[in-house]
């Protein structure tokens, strides 16, 4: 699998071609109520196709198959004395070679089930029952495996289980989190910010590190030097400037287009008023608009999508009216790893059951993988204007 494109992944996937395919059920095409287990691969394909078109989140990150479980990172580079220069006929300086670190991840398995009993579906097509039963709890249900993979990416961190016990998506707020913004945020402990297998970053400042500009759980405004800072902070770290996002909820969004048409001291007229075509990431559109104009689709030229899953996670009371928090993230360094694209699951036999009733569930197995912190920012303790 190592070179496979993630088109040719998820074609091998849904037909068959993989040992992970096995591992979900036998591979069938044509439902029949003699099968156990199995999977359908028009309806995964429908509802994956959903995931990557009609998401908040999800469809931001770029997708590769799952053909490895672990990374290696940079940590330090060589020290200084070891890259000097050398006199005529002196020998070299200090041997030196950079720090690595071994990083891995484990797949998450998504699961979205729901049961019909016999005697549902018998009444849903007599007297005034839901026509095509079967057909719209399917679409319920891949419109809710949707939103749930969204929400558990903007999740806070605090409010799921640690790294290692946590069964969900990893969420941009841990991925993008720090030690000092941990040990200064109330009601919460050093674990919840550590990531992957990597148990350290709750204890002090390490290299995996992202910026986070908080203020001790004191709300306050946004300001465009917080937006300032944070970016500069992710190209001082090596963020390429072309391919950063700013994430946020729908209130995040309002208050900074407030905040840039107010003509206040904290806002600025820095904007340039030429029209600025929707900007791409990983084939996912930005708003059409002006740079930095009412609609706010960018600012200084990186472009915001929003998601109604940010408006109010991380928020308290403490300084006033708290909203959620907005992220910058450095897509170079940010994917989606998919084991398994979205798959549909059935069990109908029902004396295999030993119940009156027909069991099913969309299935996404993956995670969401980070390969460099440093570039990733987090703001918070924002509050309402």
């Amino acid at each position: 699998m190592a070179g496979m494109s993630f088109e040719d992944y998820v074609n091998a996937y849904y037909k068959g071609g993989l040992d992970i395919s096995k591992r979900y059920g036998i591979k069938k095409d044509d439902l029949t109520t003699g099968d156990t287990a199995y999977f359908n691969t028009m309806y995964g394909a429908s509802v994956f196709n959903q995931l990557n078109t009609s998401s908040d989140v999800f469809k931001l990150f770029r997708k590769e198959g799952w053909t490895q479980s672990g990374w290696r990172v940079l940590t330090a580079r060589s020290a200084a004395a070891s890259n000097i220069g050398v006199a005529e006929g002196a020998a070299f300086g200090t041997s030196d070679v950079p720090d690595l670190a071994e990083v891995y991840a484990t797949i998450k398995e998504i699961v979205s089930p729901w049961t019909v009993s016999t005697r549902a579906s018998i009444l849903a097509e007599a007297d005034d029952g839901v026509k095509g039963l079967a057909t719209f709890l399917r679409a319920q249900a891949a419109e809710a495996h949707a939103y749930w993979i969204d929400s558990y990416l903007c999740a806070d961190y605090a409010a799921v289980a640690v790294a290692g016990s946590d069964v969900n998506f990893t969420p941009l707020t841990r991925i993008a989190s720090n030690y000092a913004q941990v040990a200064a945020r109330s009601g919460t402990i050093a674990a919840e910010v550590d990531v992957y297998n990597l148990g350290a970053r709750g204890d002090g400042a390490t290299w995996s590190d992202a910026y986070v500009s908080h203020n001790s759980s004191t709300n306050r405004a946004l300001t465009l030097d917080i937006l300032d800072t944070t970016i500069k902070n992710a190209v001082e770290n090596g963020a390429n400037y072309d391919n950063l996002i700013f994430l946020m909820g729908h209130t995040q969004l309002q208050e900074l287009k407030q905040l840039l048409t107010a003509g206040t001291s904290n806002a600025t007229w820095r904007m340039t008023m030429d029209a600025q075509a929707p900007k791409g990431t990983n084939g996912v559109t930005s708003e059409p608009g002006m740079n930095l104009d009412g609609r706010v689709g960018y600012y200084d030229s990186i472009p915001i999508y929003a998601t109604q899953h940010l408006s109010t996670v991380m928020t308290d009371s403490s300084g006033g009216t708290g909203m959620g928090p907005a992220l910058l993230l450095d897509m170079d360094n940010l994917h989606m790893k998919i084991a398994a694209p979205t798959t549909f699951l059935a069990q109908e036999d029902l004396a295999n059951v030993q119940a009156l009733k027909r069991n099913y569930a969309f299935m996404t197995a993956g995670e969401l993988i980070c390969t460099k912190f440093a570039t990733q920012g987090l703001i918070t303790d924002l509050k309402l204007a």
